[in-house]
């Protein structure tokens, strides 16, 4: 059997990224594999933000500020789902390529998202993280499902 010994996952403290939190902490849990936990913050475009298209103006921003309340509640969930080792992360920088950064300086060799994004219209704009994140990781991906029901 395969065995992955330090899994990652990101998070933007959204529901579906904790989801993907959930099931990273618990596959850390079954591999007995350390889990980093990594949120990326960065100030971005406002302009972004005023976009008078409705999808659009729900792109994530997570500032410096949110990162570490964001981290604490995947924290929580990571303990909730008994993650034997778990490592908080906050680092500057676009989500995508913080994730990819951050596997390679954490040794993980799994690297945990949610699927958000890839089949929205911002997505589709502006390229989505899953996507970018499975593009240029150099280690396994998983998506998680996060529209799927039963991820509790």
């Amino acid at each position: 059997m395969h065995m992955y010994t330090s899994i990652a996952v990101g998070t933007d403290g959204s529901p579906t990224s904790l989801m993907a939190v959930r099931a990273a902490a618990s596959m850390a849990r079954v591999y007995d594999a350390d889990l980093t936990v990594i949120c990326a913050h960065y100030s971005a475009n406002t302009s972004l933000l005023n976009s008078s298209n409705a999808e659009l103006s729900k792109v994530d921003i997570v500032t410096d500020d949110d990162a570490e309340r964001i981290l604490a509640s995947a924290e929580a969930i990571a303990r909730e789902e008994q993650a034997p080792r778990i490592t908080l992360v906050t680092k500057p920088g676009m989500p995508a390529n913080v994730l990819v950064e951050s596997v390679q300086e954490h040794g993980a060799d799994l690297l945990v998202v949610g699927n958000k994004g890839m089949r929205s219209l911002a997505g589709r704009i502006f390229g989505n993280i899953p996507g970018s994140v499975a593009k240029k990781s150099p280690v396994d991906v998983v998506l998680v499902d996060t529209r799927a029901e039963g991820h509790h």
